[in-house]
């Protein structure tokens, strides 16, 4: 008896259990959706009701993001997250349907003016299009510069002076409807209506006028020298080390030992690999841990040239690159600068070698995440000529920052003497600033001058300083978007359409994003597994595409032509506002391309599940939206370029 009193206990629990489990509701599926729930924003003033039409629980604060459980008559039955957590009821006209986890961020404020929000589509688009559109931006920025807003009824906000920092300052700007509309100028741009809210809307409203040009007298610099350490570097890597020695000498005299700091990694190869080489990256001198030129040098003497050859021309170069990115804190800089110094190019997604699997494109997202600006000076040897085309497109796509261009500066012939003199350019420029800034004036930009590369490093290091002290200031201010329910925006600058403003972004649940990863795993193994025979390729997809969805009435449906209607791919990623080229892949365009083709396609598809690994484990920059959430819904703002 004593045995079965507790059996019976534990059957009773399961059963309740499982009783609890079935009884959990699901919110409703957007229209023609299998995965997709509804979701919907809150306007102002709504109010929280027990039932249709009855009394209030309490008052929303506006753009609350609620799931849709359930709609009667004039009201829609809500829950805050998607597990079964009912909520109440709200009114239908005070809710404003969410269709896409699709939200714009602001740009990196670098070369651009600040965004600008319209009441109105038309109001919007007969200014951008009239005459006399620098006249009247003038005058708008004017006003907002002597009163913080501007006077117009057209405009309802304006982006704060200082960066937003999403993942910081975590901001919504979910978009309801977006078009494409091309100007008389030519350019295409995205017309696009946004709610706005901030996580914690009790918070004071920013001010708008707000310059805190007194805040960046505590701005700081790192710059890390990401250097190759085979054979053939002594030479530069003396000359770097000695050209760190003279700025620490500079820094000092001026009192400002504790704003500038430098770093230093080498890399070579796998040592496992190639005996003799002892490290494949390593970091030799963490910013963090040195204040003067001595302590420096003094740890920059264990990085030499190896004496031992690497094992093919191209060098692990991502490697260091990665670690310098996320080995190295960089959270106390305001200013973040990475120089990789190179005579080849680096082992990319695809190469038998690479420790990383990463390609440039994903290092320089990774990059970018971390507002790190990384230069490239590549040494154009005539040993390496024949390497030079390969690791020039690598570098110019790697050192790509958004509005201010390619920081890549190639060194004909490799002489130490012009290689030396692009690095005294380049760290001077960011000593300057960070001097500047102990005045509290902000990095101005200069007027470049056409063939002269140290104009060009002056120009975008300026520039690049500006748009970092923009996003220090805001770091450090808590600044938030601006406060507005509805308003038109378009992302582009309006006085320069072809630079960036907004930058449209997905919120990716850990769910999704894990899914996305397998599947994307699932069509590089296929690829893998069909290598012999290519023509199989989709029939396999087809097959695994049935397997993920545990619907074996999918093998050998009709009608699936691409990869996106194998239903491979999650649904999250239909109806988005970009061009997928793997959604978009055909069996006739897999049947058509090279091998070569196919063989890109599975790398980059490699590479970028890497990425999203990396994303996957940024654990500080996921956010739960939804109250009681289970750690699976919370969600990274990914960005649109990301995606496959």
């Amino acid at each position: 008896m004593r045995r079965i009193l507790p059996l019976c206990a534990l059957l009773l629990s399961l059963l309740l259990t499982a009783d609890a489990v079935a009884q959990a509701r699901q919110p409703l599926l957007m229209e023609g959706k299998q995965t997709l729930f509804q979701r919907v924003l809150t306007r102002p003033g709504t109010a929280l009701l027990d039932k249709p039409g009855g009394k209030q629980v309490s008052a929303l604060p506006p753009l609350s993001i609620f799931y849709v459980y359930g709609r009667q008559g004039e009201h829609i039955e809500v829950g805050s997250n998607s597990a079964g957590r009912i909520a109440g009821w709200v009114k239908a006209e005070q809710a404003i349907d969410w269709k896409q986890s699709l939200v714009l961020t602001f740009a990196n404020p670098a070369g651009r003016d600040r965004a600008l929000f319209f009441a109105g589509e038309d109001a919007m688009l007969d200014m951008v299009e009239a005459d006399d559109l620098a006249q009247q931006l003038a005058v708008i920025r004017r006003d907002i510069e002597a009163k913080g807003e501007s006077s117009s009824e057209k405009i309802v906000a304006v982006e704060p002076k200082e960066f937003v920092d999403i993942r910081q300052q975590f901001y919504l700007l979910p978009i309801l409807q977006a078009r494409e509309t091309a100007l008389a100028s030519g350019f295409r741009v995205k017309s696009v209506e946004v709610a706005s809210v901030t996580a914690k809307p009790e918070q004071a409203q920013p001010q708008m006028s707000q310059r805190a040009n007194e805040g960046l007298k505590d701005f700081s610099a790192a710059l890390v020298f990401v250097i190759d350490a085979s054979t053939s570097m002594g030479p530069y890597i003396d000359e770097a080390r000695a050209a760190v020695a003279q700025i620490y000498d500079r820094i000092q005299a001026a009192g400002l030992a504790d704003k500038m700091r430098f770093g230093l990694v080498g890399y070579r190869d796998d040592p496992a690999a190639v005996k003799g080489v002892d490290y494949l990256s390593r970091i030799f001198v963490d910013p963090a841990k040195v204040r003067d030129g001595e302590a420096f040098l003094k740890l920059a003497a264990g990085l030499e040239a190896s004496k031992v050859s690497t094992r093919t021309v191209e060098e692990d170069g991502f490697a260091g690159l990665v670690d310098a990115v996320d080995e190295v804190d960089w959270s106390p800089y305001g200013g973040r600068y990475i120089v990789m110094i190179t005579d080849a190019s680096s082992r990319g997604a695809n190469h038998r070698f690479s420790s990383t699997g990463l390609g440039p494109e994903q290092v320089r997202e990774k990059a970018l995440e971390k507002f790190i600006a990384t230069y490239v000076v590549h040494l154009k040897t005539p040993e390496g000529a024949k390497d030079h085309a390969a690791a020039e497109a690598q570098y110019r796509a790697l050192s790509t920052y958004p509005n201010v261009g390619e920081l890549y500066y190639p060194v004909q012939a490799g002489t130490v003497t012009s290689f030396r003199q692009n690095v005294d350019v380049l760290a001077d420029a960011i000593v300057n600033q960070v001097e500047q800034a102990e005045k509290g004036k902000f990095a101005a930009t200069n007027d470049v001058k056409a063939g002269d590369p140290a104009a060009d490093i002056k120009a975008k290091t300026a520039a690049l300083g500006y748009a970092m002290q923009l996003v220090y200031l805001g770091r450090e201010s808590g600044t938030q978007a601006p406060d507005l329910l509805r308003a038109w925006t378009i992302d582009r600058d309006l006085k320069d359409p072809s630079k960036t403003a907004l930058q449209v972004r997905l919120l990716m649940t850990k769910n999704q994003l894990s899914d996305l990863q397998a599947a994307l795993r699932q069509i590089v193994d296929v690829g893998i597994a069909t290598e012999i025979s290519r023509d199989k390729f989709f029939d396999q997809l087809k097959s695994a595409a049935a397997v993920l969805s545990r619907d074996p009435t999918q093998i050998g449906r009709t009608g699936q032509t691409n990869l996106g209607e194998l239903g491979l791919m999650g649904e999250y990623l239909e109806d988005l506002p970009y061009r997928s080229r793997v959604l978009a892949l055909s069996e006739e365009m897999w049947n058509r391309w090279s091998i070569g083709e196919q063989v890109a396609f599975l790398d980059d598809l490699g590479a970028k599940i890497r990425l999203y690994q990396s994303f996957h484990d940024d654990v500080a920059n996921w956010v739960a939206l939804d109250e009681g959430a289970s750690p699976g819904d919370a969600v990274y703002p990914v960005p649109l370029s990301a995606l496959p």
